[in-house]
């Protein structure tokens, strides 16, 4: 008996030796962690990395940036079905536990220790609680399985259940937890998985996103969908278990099939777009900032606008790639088999990056210019005969193909579906599409494919401007005097440039020699050498300055070239100078982004800094009129001068092409040496717009008939004619002290006895005080050049336009029936044009290029129009009847407007009579003094 109480002592004594002990190792192991725990307090004030979104004008999405996918949702806005479905599935008891689950420690040691003692090799059990998940993806960031992170999980549970509340601890879990594709966060998830808000989730769908938190990317809803289905019918039964469905939502829940959303195809990808955003964005925030902050920023994009500007580019680019040649097929492979067995092998082939509109196709038989095709998906087709005899495929030969919507009159279908061949362009170009009054960019595409380059053209390519550039060498003549019929000396002209470099002998396009031409008629006929006299006689620096002030240059060299475009710019540059010529000489900068907003809705940026004019009382009727604080960088009676001198360009000159769009448009063509670089860039009272093609290695030359005409201007019109519907028509504002007179378009002089002969010219209503220059060659002189002046006597039946500032249908004339009948009057006829089946009287200093491209390249970007020799056999009579013909028909159609074209008609005939005296000149050689306009 004795013996037995001393044992029994001893045993308690041990006992109490053995909790001492276990007391004290967990307090040295508590003291051991704790010094090494992190701060637990921060998540208190603890921020989700949120995304960044950009957003189009119509509302849509156009990309994200981001880290990690996710949207913050509070979690008084998670659906309480949803809560329930996380807490059955991960923690039962999370609303009574103090951060660790002891029964479910228990129960996971028992299992873990059954696992080691058979030897089934399963994944050990943790029995996290959402606390301690929480504790670890906030503050341990360490998914190691080991029990020294979970006592850490543990003692950080303690914590933060102490410090946060349960709804604050599920708020920080629904918005962290990694659900697969990329998503953190229920709701990510449920816009990635079901294309929902999590308030518009089923019950089935509730706990497949809650299934989805242990091993995501095990349960894939398509490639791992049994497994998936398993997972959440799991999850399903949980929440019954646990009371938080119904039987019968149970049921009704089993029964709902599993089907992920299909992926939404963004409005237009836009990639070039976006990417200029994101770098813009990170120069006013750092990258970390712009993937996590949560971003809203409004885009200036236009989804119409832009896929307009995007077919138009990708398809010239694709015509003048096929002038270079077929480059082979992408492999060969044996067709001896079955299709199915040749499909698949297609799908194994690699497709160039760039070509993810096309399928990939395999040639199966061939027979003269035919050839059928089975595709990638497996369809058989014909292939376009002309495409056949191009690029000369055989059978087994690997090439990309495109359906035809539009099938050739001729074509052989034999009732199957007729593809083109593809290839990935070489040529590379831009096309930017600007609003004029603000600077907005509504399109943007650097190259062919964001994906085959991600190069920007538009912003990042420096190209030489070719005379693209001259119509800010005009415009400083128009600020210095010159009118737009000043008469120049167009002979040849040359510059000794200095010790050792020789002389400058800039030539015309086809060395065409010319005497003596009007300011109007050489930049409509881009005439290099009256270019080179009127910068001369203005002066390199006034045109430096002039080009600064438009932003195309920051220090422009004063080089006699740079007069003729050799100095090299961006589009984008370039583009919005021409926007500046659009909206009256105003001030403007490119701008990608209209406004940025934090995750809290709070206004960071806008790109409008208009201001209400505090000098107006309000009408609850009219919206408050915003003053104007943009700058008045020039004269805006010069820019109107040389916007209607650029509409001149469009109707007569290398833009002529364009006149089939009916529309009112004022610019440019422009070509550099040796056809390198070509633009057209061209503005509405709307937007402008610029196009710019050339090869990516500077050196390459586009073809020896290549030009601004024949390659950028055809973009310009795919574009317009598509985009046109989408602006309101309407004529160029015509400011205050702008005077208009009809004048013969071709001398400048008192307008003709044939209507057609004759212009709409503007001169600023002081003109008839000022001296107007004539440049004319002396060659006894130094530079070669002299002044001669002639005084400007003012008319009776001058018509005179005082700031209009609105569309009035009696004052302003626009535009007459102004085709002149001679075929020498419009460049783009003349015998150059016509011999070298071009389409511009252009540019620049002597091109000498190679003939490697064959007319054909320019016959395939020319085909909109008509107007070869073969039109013309006459030598243009046929011509002058056709436009007499056209100017009856706009007469005719015109009928219906009578205030407009009687208040026209008045303003003709008055000047008509008021000049019979001025009409009747001496058509000799040697020039005259007209009584009205000076030399002519």
């Amino acid at each position: 008996m004795r013996l037995w109480k001393i044992c029994s002592v001893l045993i308690w004594r041990l006992f109490l030796l053995l909790i001492f002990a276990s007391l004290a190792g967990s307090l040295y192991v508590f003291y051991i962690f704790s010094a090494s725990l992190p701060d637990h307090t921060s998540l208190k004030n603890y921020v989700p990395s949120v995304s960044s979104r950009v957003y189009l004008q119509n509302g849509e999405k156009l990309c994200e940036y981001t880290s990690e996918k996710r949207y913050f949702i509070p979690i008084d806005r998670v659906p309480q079905k949803l809560i329930n479905a996380f807490v059955a599935v991960e923690d039962k008891h999370f609303f009574s536990h103090i951060g660790v689950d002891i029964f479910g420690i228990i129960r996971s040691v028992i299992k873990n220790v059954d696992n080691y003692i058979y030897g089934n090799g399963k994944r050990p059990q943790g029995a996290s609680t959402i606390t301690q998940q929480v504790a670890r993806i906030f503050l341990i960031k360490n998914n190691r399985i080991s029990y020294a992170r979970k006592i850490e999980e543990a003692l950080l549970s303690f914590k933060i259940e102490s410090t946060l509340s349960k709804k604050q601890i599920l708020e920080l879990y629904l918005n962290q937890i990694f659900l697969g594709l990329g998503c953190y966060g229920v709701a990510a998830a449920a816009k990635a998985y079901f294309n929902k808000t999590v308030d518009e989730l089923s019950i089935a769908e509730c706990a497949y996103l809650a299934a989805l938190a242990k091993g995501a990317n095990n349960y894939h809803p398509e490639k791992n969908k049994k497994q998936a289905i398993t997972r959440r019918n799991w999850a399903i039964g949980r929440q019954l278990e646990d009371g938080y469905i119904t039987k019968q939502e149970a049921e009704m829940a089993l029964r709902e099939d599993l089907v992920m959303a299909t992926e939404t195809t963004p409005a237009v990808a836009a990639e070039y777009f976006a990417e200029e955003i994101r770098k813009d964005l990170i120069e006013k925030y750092s990258l970390e900032n712009l993937n996590k902050e949560g971003l809203i920023i409004r885009a200036t994009l236009d989804v119409k606008l832009q896929k307009c500007a995007e077919r138009a580019l990708r398809k010239e680019l694709e015509l003048l790639d096929r002038v270079f040649g077929w480059r082979g097929a992408m492999a060969t492979i044996n067709i001896e088999r079955r299709c199915d067995e040749i499909v698949a092998n297609l799908g194994e082939i690699a497709s160039p990056r760039g070509s993810e509109a096309f399928n990939r196709a395999v040639v199966m038989t061939t027979k003269g210019n035919e050839a059928t095709i089975l595709n990638e998906n497996g369809e058989q087709g014909n292939l376009l005969e002309t495409d056949v005899k191009w690029s000369g495929v055989k059978p087994g030969d690997v090439i990309l193909v495109a359906p035809v919507d539009r099938k050739p009159r001729n074509a052989k279908t034999n009732g199957k579906n007729t593809f083109t061949i593809k290839q990935l362009p070489i040529i590379q170009g831009a096309i930017v599409v600007v609003e004029v009054e603000t600077g907005r960019i509504l399109a943007m595409h650097g190259g062919y494919s964001f994906r085959q380059s991600e190069f920007n053209r538009v912003t990042s390519a420096m190209r030489q401007t070719g005379s693209a550039f001259k119509p800010f060498v005009y415009l400083a003549a128009l600020e210095n005097g010159f009118a737009p019929n000043t008469v120049i000396d167009a002979s040849n002209v040359e510059e000794n440039l200095g010790k050792k470099l020789g002389i400058w002998k800039p030539k015309n396009y086809g060395d065409a020699a010319i005497e003596k031409i009007t300011l109007r008629c050489a930049i409509e006929r881009s005439v290099n050498t009256a270019t080179v006299r009127i910068a001369q006689e203005v002066g390199l620096k006034k045109i430096a300055q002039l080009s600064e002030k438009f932003g195309i240059f920051e220090k422009m060299p004063e080089l006699m070239s740079y007069a003729l475009g050799a100095g090299e710019s961006t589009l984008l540059t370039m583009t919005i100078a021409y926007a500046m010529l659009a909206n009256g000489g105003k001030k403007i900068m490119p701008t990608l982004v209209d406004c940025i907003y934090d995750k809290h809705g709070r206004i960071l940026y806008k790109s409008d800094h208009r201001i209400i004019d505090g000098n107006i009382c309000f009408d609850a009727l009219l919206p408050p009129k915003l003053e104007d604080n943009r700058q008045q960088i020039v004269n805006e009676r010069s820019v109107y001068q040389i916007t209607s001198l650029l509409e001149g360009v469009m109707t007569r000159g290398s833009g002529a092409m364009a006149r089939s769009l009916n529309i009112t448009v004022a610019g440019k063509t422009g070509t550099s040496n040796d056809s390198r670089d070509v633009w057209f860039i061209g503005y509405t009272p709307d937007i402008a717009l610029g196009v710019f093609i050339g090869f990516d290695d500077h050196s390459r030359s586009l073809g020896r008939k290549a030009t601004g005409s024949s390659i950028a201007l055809p973009v310009f019109i795919d574009f317009m004619s598509e985009a046109k519907k989408y602006f309101t028509q309407k004529p160029f504002r015509v400011p205050k002290g702008i005077k208009l007179r009809k004048i013969n378009a071709e001398t400048g002089g008192a307008p003709s006895q044939n209507p057609l002969e004759n212009i709409i010219e503007s001169f600023k209503d002081d003109a008839e005080e000022k001296e107007i220059n004539v440049i004319e060659s002396n060659r006894g002189t130094q530079n070669g050049i002299m002044a001669q002046k002639a005084n400007i006597r003012s008319v009776t039946d001058e018509i005179t336009v005082a700031g209009v500032e609105e569309k009035q249908s009696g004052n302003v004339i626009i535009d007459v029936a102004t085709e002149p009948a001679k075929r020498r009057s419009l460049s783009h006829f003349t015998n150059e044009v016509l011999d070298d089946m071009t389409r511009e009287q252009e540019d620049d200093d002597g091109i000498v290029v190679n003939d490697k491209v064959s007319d054909a390249a320019i016959r395939s970007s020319m085909s909109r129009i008509q107007s070869t020799d073969d039109q013309f056999p006459d030598g243009g009579n046929q011509f002058m009847d056709t436009a007499k013909e056209a100017a009856n028909d706009d007469n005719s159609r015109s009928s219906g407007n009578d205030d407009q074209r009687t208040s026209e008609d008045d303003l003709i005939n008055d000047q008509e009579n008021a000049n019979d005296d001025a009409n009747n000149h001496d058509d000799s050689d040697s020039p005259k003094i007209s009584p009205v306009f000076g030399v002519y």
